[in-house]
């Protein structure tokens, strides 16, 4: 079980590092992280954004870095606008 532990650290260190980024091109943007397991995440991004792929234009291809570096697998994916629910 180590291993799942030290996994998650590295993964969440990687997605602090992630949202760091788009918080400095984007400083409204909230984030929502699902674990789709030990090794692999998704990284939903809500923000006012001009294009969706101004947010991957930011983080570049440091996702695919990441994967190559640790065999963690974070997607980003930027979806605009939270709708609120009332």
């Amino acid at each position: 079980m180590a291993i799942q532990k030290t996994t998650r650290k590295q993964a969440d260190s990687y997605i602090d590092e992630l949202e760091h980024v788009i918080l400095r091109r984007f400083p409204d943007a909230e984030f929502e992280v699902r674990r789709r397991d030990p090794y692999e995440y998704d990284l939903l991004v809500y923000g006012n954004f001009d294009d969706m792929t101004d947010v991957h234009d930011v983080i570049k291809d440091r996702p695919t870095d990441i994967l190559l570096e640790s065999g963690i697998h974070i997607r980003v994916l930027p979806l605009g606008r939270r709708i609120s629910q009332s």
